[in-house]
């Protein structure tokens, strides 16, 4: 109801489903990989883990973006890839490797296909190589480094499952909200981020040493905890979105999982600018971390107290007598874990900060109610499609002084647009300063649904840059990014780019036209 309010639904719309893509798979680009060439594929990983079905050419021609999910909706697989195989071990990638650079194949690595930056499109066909049927797999545990050696296309849950249940327990501490749909080597590949980031680090802090498959050779780099040896080549396959090569191994950090001693708090703030406050004052005041830090803007906010039934209860009406008012007050969520003693001294201090902003301490509850809804919240977007509602997200990140003026022109742009909802929420956070996540709906142009989106979305980005916010702080940047970065870095360091890709793909097999539109 909240939606419909918002949308100005109608029952004729709520009735029936808008674009339902219900309409039979159909590609219409043929294979263009010569049988013979096929045949070696199968001989390496086996019949049954080369496929060329329009089912699996359509599975994996795209990610989960808007307008990905709005072309499968209207019948559009412009650039599936020729063929998905599933390699069975590292010796196997190698060898498909070789051969695709010796034919001039494009290769696009593909794990949980929950990518929002339109990085698995395939322009040029090529295969789609997949790990997550095979190569799935911990293969080291070692307690007395708290680290762990995995394959790149075990999933989320699995992993952290195995982890949790491993001898003493322990937690990877890694969960982006596609933690069920996406794999270790994704997280690696676009240099994601986890809501418990704030205190476990994104995921380059927490790689130690990577297996990389590239055209010109294999990588292995070295699990020492800290080195001086010239660059570190971690750093360059961290965030590579599958353009230098296929990440098929990765040694991370682990940590003790100790979750009956975290600690939970919520805050309700009078406004966004005294919940900013509160979280860059704690940030900086040099007692420690919590893990999830997370606010929610005042539009998030109201939103949330909608759908949870809060407005007009007697706990509104007191908030309200207090000064947190429907349209400026803002949530805060906190959760500190490790150390029970740990735990309890950090929600100390955050209570006093917060106290200090005007921050009213709410209890615990609202903050457990929020995770256990903190992935299938994603899930409402396909409904939303289904009446006819653009719903997408960005997200970028700023330094404190930016912070403030970067939201309020995101949100003056977006408001622009009649029966927008714009939602935003800072759950990346850091001594200098923290990321911003839009979350916005508004209705289809219908007919024109592509086009209306594409230039909505152009708009929003370049509003970012201009107001110094980055192209992304952990969804990577894809082909849907990729028009920006001439802005963002001059010649010499494109050039520096570049020449890293000629070195490792020479003939530019790996994921054509992904990230920079590198050659």
């Amino acid at each position: 109801m909240v939606i419909k309010e918002k949308m100005n639904i109608s029952d004729i719309d709520l009735a029936g489903k808008y674009l339902p893509g219900n309409d039979e798979i159909s590609i219409e680009k043929e294979v263009q990989i010569p049988e013979n060439i096929i045949n070696k594929f199968e001989e390496i990983s086996g019949k049954e883990n080369v496929c060329h079905t329009n089912d699996e050419r359509a599975n994996h021609a795209y990610g989960k973006s808007y307008p990905e999910l709005l072309k499968l909706r209207l019948s559009k697989i412009e650039n599936p890839p020729d063929l998905v195989i599933y390699p069975k071990s590292t010796d196997e990638v190698v060898e498909i490797v070789n051969i695709c650079n010796t034919e001039n194949i494009a290769i696009i690595p593909f794990g949980g296909g929950s990518s929002v930056t339109d990085a698995l499109e395939a322009p040029k066909g090529g295969i789609s190589l997949n790990l997550t049927r095979h190569m799935n797999k911990v293969l080291k545990v070692s307690e007395i480094n708290s680290s762990v050696k995995v394959q790149a296309g075990m999933y989320g849950p699995d992993f952290e499952k195995y982890l949790n249940t491993f001898s003493s327990g322990y937690t990877c501490g890694h969960f982006p909200q596609s933690f069920e749909f996406s794999t270790v080597g994704g997280w690696i590949a676009a240099r994601g981020a986890g809501t418990f980031s704030t205190a476990y680090g994104k995921i380059e802090e927490m790689v130690l040493a990577l297996k990389v498959v590239s055209p010109a050779g294999s990588i292995e780099t070295k699990d020492y905890p800290a080195d001086a040896e010239a660059w570190d080549l971690n750093h360059i396959f961290i965030g590579s979105e599958g353009v230098l090569g296929v990440i098929v191994e990765a040694t991370l950090k682990i940590r003790k999982y100790q979750a009956n001693n975290a600690a939970y708090a919520a805050f309700l703030f009078k406004d966004f600018e005294s919940a900013v406050n509160s979280m860059r004052q704690t940030m900086q005041a040099g007692y420690g971390k919590p893990h999830l830090f997370r606010i929610s803007d005042p539009e998030e906010t109201d939103v949330a107290f909608k759908m949870k039934g809060f407005d007009g209860t007697f706990s509104d009406s007191f908030l309200k007598l207090k000064g947190y008012k429907p349209g400026k007050r803002t949530l805060m969520f906190v959760v500190i874990e490790g150390d029970k003693d740990y735990a309890k001294f950090i929600k100390n201090k955050i209570k006093k900060t917060a106290k200090k902003n005007s921050g009213f301490f709410i209890g615990g509850k609202p903050t457990k109610k929020w995770l256990e809804q903190r992935y299938s919240s994603a899930y409402a977007r396909d409904p939303l499609m289904d009446l006819g509602i653009i719903t997408d997200t960005l997200e970028t990140t700023a330094t404190w002084e930016n912070l403030l003026p970067l939201w309020e022109e995101m949100r003056a742009y977006l408001k622009n647009r009649p029966l927008t909802t714009v939602m935003v929420h800072l759950s990346h956070v850091y001594e200098n300063g923290a990321n911003l996540y839009i979350t916005f709906l508004s209705p289809m142009k219908r007919g024109d649904e592509l086009d209306d989106y594409y230039q909505l979305h152009k708009g929003l980005v370049d509003t970012i840059v201009k107001n110094k916010g980055s192209l992304s702080h952990h969804h990577g940047i894809g082909r849907a990014l990729s028009p920006w970065m001439k802005q963002q870095y001059n010649e010499t360091e494109l050039g520096l780019y570049q020449a890293i890709k000629n070195k490792l793909d020479p003939n530019g097999i790996m994921n054509p036209g992904n990230m920079l539109g590198l050659g």
